[in-house]
């Protein structure tokens, strides 16, 4: 299987990335925040004062406070190490 290994912290995802991997994983762009990691905790942003292009622009600036890892194709995503998932989405992808 071919695949694009990419480290988003030196590459962070582009608005239109963000909004499919939303839309694939049936997320909100909120949803793609990794609440529990180290680096939100130490940023502690105020998701109830933000708008979504201000959420996108957050994860922008601070590529690690997404949930990772994210593997995806044209038509399905898995966020985050969900080993069932990944089984899944591999043997649909041969």
């Amino acid at each position: 299987m071919e695949f694009e290994y990419r480290n988003i912290t030196k590459v962070p995802p582009t608005e239109d990335e963000l909004r499919k991997i939303a839309k694939l994983g049936g997320y909100t762009i909120q949803q793609l925040l990794n609440t529990k990691g180290q680096t939100y905790k130490k940023l502690k942003p105020d998701l109830s004062t933000m708008e979504e292009e201000e959420i996108i622009a957050f994860i922008q600036a601070n590529p690690s406070v997404m949930i990772r890892p994210v593997l995806m194709d044209n038509s399905h995503v898995v966020t985050g190490f969900k080993e069932e998932a990944y089984e899944e989405f591999l043997h649909r992808n041969p």
